[in-house]
């Protein structure tokens, strides 16, 4: 889901071209319940204030990976998403974090 119609175009075509089946959606659009997988790559501040709004859209046992995130910041995003999942640094890049959690 992005905000951006024309980044929502440039996912699916990129998908494509990759030969990998996922959806992608403007926000109003976007499909109702649980699903195995939520990605979301925006900046802390966003990714805290979504968080009520993110864990609810992963089924118990489904992962979210979130990413856009200083590595100064990493502790606290995982701290507020750990009332909901198993959080875990996954890897990061010139001091970028990406996290992972397995919802609880």
């Amino acid at each position: 889901v992005d905000i951006d119609p024309q980044a929502v175009e440039a996912a699916a075509d990129n998908a494509r071209r990759n030969g990998v089946d996922i959806a992608f959606t403007v926000p109003d659009r976007a499909p109702a319940g649980q699903h195995d997988v939520v990605v979301a790559n925006i900046l802390t501040n966003p990714l805290k204030a979504l968080m009520p709004l993110l864990a609810s859209q992963v089924r118990p046992g489904g992962r979210i990976v979130l990413s856009g995130i200083l590595d100064a910041q990493a502790d606290e995003v995982m701290a507020i998403y750990a009332a909901h999942f198993a959080m875990r640094r996954a890897g990061g890049d010139e001091g970028w974090a990406l996290l992972t959690g397995v919802r609880k």
